[in-house]
């Protein structure tokens, strides 16, 4: 069984490799078109994977099925009204995997008709792509949710301590849903709202 599993992320990693590198590469472009270069100094504003990965987070993502990219850099100080642009910038990467996921989506509906043996590796694409977005922008430091749900409570961007504490509570989750499957909280959210987006996605080409 650890096998399989093993296996299945062995096939699905160069997809989460892209998937995480266009989602740091939307942070990075974002943060430049709004006036910040840190990341583009910092050479992340690329498409090439080998800047954005972190090898720690591959390795982890093998061996428990949950990985993590190096976060771009971004000054706030540079922007203008740095809890919205924040929170533009952030959400800038998820929006990244679920446009990747559209793609997924219309390379899907060509593919029934010309190429259905490549059907099971776009379908796990669209899913994998539109899971990262909804884990993203669950509203827990320092996921991106946390960024956006800041712009529309900017009080929030200055709680520090607040921020802290929250990181806790998603490590705590993360972890418990590692240990104790029956128990996958943040599964149990995360599952049905990327099931309804994944359907969405499909009957906008025309196959819901």
């Amino acid at each position: 069984m650890m096998m399989n599993a093993l296996v299945l992320r062995i096939v699905i990693l160069p997809f989460m490799v892209l998937a995480l590198t266009f989602h740091e590469f939307a942070h990075a472009w974002t943060a430049y078109r709004l006036g910040d270069d840190t990341a583009r100094y910092a050479g992340r504003l690329s498409l090439n994977p080998l800047v954005h990965i972190d090898w720690m987070g591959l390795l982890t993502l093998l061996l428990v099925g949950f990985g993590w990219a190096k976060p771009v850099p971004v000054d706030p100080s540079r922007f203008r009204n740095p809890p919205v642009h924040m929170a533009i910038v952030a959400a800038a990467g998820p929006a990244s995997n679920l446009l990747l996921a559209l793609f997924g989506a219309v390379l899907y509906r060509i593919s029934v008709f010309t190429a259905p043996w490549a059907l099971p590796a776009i379908d796990a694409f669209i899913w994998l792509n539109v899971v990262l977005a909804v884990f993203n922008m669950i509203p827990l430091p320092p996921l991106d949710g946390w960024r956006v749900l800041q712009g529309f409570r900017p009080s929030l961007y200055w709680d520090f301590e607040l921020e802290r504490k929250l990181q806790y509570v998603l490590f705590g989750l993360i972890l418990l849903s590692i240990l104790l499957p029956t128990f996958d909280i943040l599964g149990m959210v995360i599952f049905p709202v990327s099931k309804a987006i994944y359907d969405l996605l499909l009957a906008l080409v025309g196959l819901g």
